[in-house]
């Protein structure tokens, strides 16, 4: 392979990244219909029961007379002013939380998706494109093709050259970056 078949793959990769990262970005969404779910969950108002007399029975619980009864049961306490309302709450909270931690995770993996595309397409961050092309990997079908072939291509001597990476001037290099010798021992 030449230098200019892998500028030539590492261009139409950072195109491919782009798409899928715009995928990403409308596949991150679907989640809105179950925050919606939930917010109408939490915020509807929920009808509360008329209050009832002291020592009127509750106008859904009509006894018939009976003629000689035995003696009444204790009556229950009242629901609360505002009904069963707090299971109702607590299930939208939980659609709530949910949708938005996934509509928040997919769109960080969407923005690092055109992040390594743009990365990509200015030979830098060789290490990060790398990072992202395995996180890629996990979405099937497309992120998984995506991810393989970006893998294969920033693997090649050529494209590591581009990167800057055997010359000595990339992130990644231990000559970039050498520990300092330690002093010489004073006798």
């Amino acid at each position: 392979m030449n230098s200019n078949e892998t500028r030539e793959h590492l261009r139409l990769l950072s195109i491919f990244h782009y798409v899928v990262g715009g995928l990403a970005y409308l596949f991150s969404l679907f989640p809105v219909i179950h925050l919606t779910i939930g917010l109408i969950f939490m915020l509807t108002p929920m009808p509360v029961p008329a209050p009832t007399p002291e020592g009127a029975p509750p106008a859904t619980e009509t006894a018939p007379p009976t003629p000689e009864a035995a003696p009444p049961l204790p009556e229950a306490p009242p629901p609360p002013p505002g009904g069963d309302v707090f299971p109702m709450r607590v299930f939208g909270a939980f659609f709530v939380v949910i949708a938005s931690i996934i509509i928040v995770c997919g769109m960080t993996v969407a923005t690092c998706i055109v992040m390594a595309g743009r990365r990509l397409a200015q030979f830098r961050r060789h290490t990060f494109c790398l990072v992202v092309a395995g996180i890629e990997c996990l979405f099937m079908p497309f992120g998984t093709v995506l991810g393989v072939f970006t893998i294969i291509v920033l693997q090649r001597p050529e494209a590591r050259r581009l990167f800057g990476l055997d010359s000595g001037e990339g992130e990644e290099t231990a000559e970039s970056d050498p520990l300092p010798s330690p002093p010489p021992p004073e006798a």
